[in-house]
């Protein structure tokens, strides 16, 4: 795969190591987005935009911090595990340490396969594993943020370390009839029956 390089104005200098990856999606479409995420007065961007296509664009250098994920509401306990503090108690913003990529995506929509392929691909790439635990989404640190709880276990399924039980979402019955469970290579799975 290739890397584009389209530079952002919209970075900071950041004396961080990245240590982990946080996934967005941009609630709008190419190239719009691209345009917005390279503009001055945007105020923000990401270390990467990856399109429906699967393309990778690079907008800030990973020695820099992207100014996505400034806001921070109500952290995950996922986050403020991994979340670096400054001297004061308060958070580092996490563009400083965390690589952020950006994929094309309405909130409505899900990854494409593409974009997933990239994703894994481009995780690879980094110097750092990329496991459960320094995996976020925009979520774990700005809770009014779109769920991407469903795109963060297929990405950490395609790199090899599945996702974390604990991560999914609660099963919500309103009878024990609804209840399935099936056992499979010695795991039991437990399933809302339809």
């Amino acid at each position: 795969m290739k890397i584009f390089q389209t530079p952002s104005p919209n970075f900071s200098r950041s004396s961080y190591t990245k240590i982990g990856v946080q996934i967005h999606k941009t609630l709008g479409l190419m190239p719009g987005t691209l345009s917005w995420l390279r503009n001055p007065r945007a105020f923000a961007s990401a270390h990467y935009l990856i399109t429906k296509g699967g393309i990778i664009y690079q907008l800030v250098q990973l020695k820099d911090r992207s100014w996505t994920s400034g806001r921070i509401s109500r952290p995950s306990q996922r986050a403020r595990d991994i979340m670096v503090k400054n001297n004061w108690g308060g958070y580092v913003k996490p563009g400083h340490y965390l690589v952020q990529i950006e994929a094309e995506c309405l909130l409505h929509e899900n990854y494409t396969e593409k974009q997933y392929e990239s994703v894994v691909w481009l995780c690879n790439q980094f110097e750092f594993d990329v496991t459960k635990e320094n995996l976020l989404t925009h979520t774990d640190t700005a809770s009014y943020k779109p769920d991407l709880e469903k795109e963060r276990a297929e990405i950490l399924k395609r790199l090899g370390g599945e996702s974390d039980p604990c991560d999914s979402k609660p099963l919500v019955l309103s009878s024990w009839s609804q209840l399935g469970i099936k056992v499979e290579e010695g795991r039991i799975t437990l399933f809302k029956k339809l």
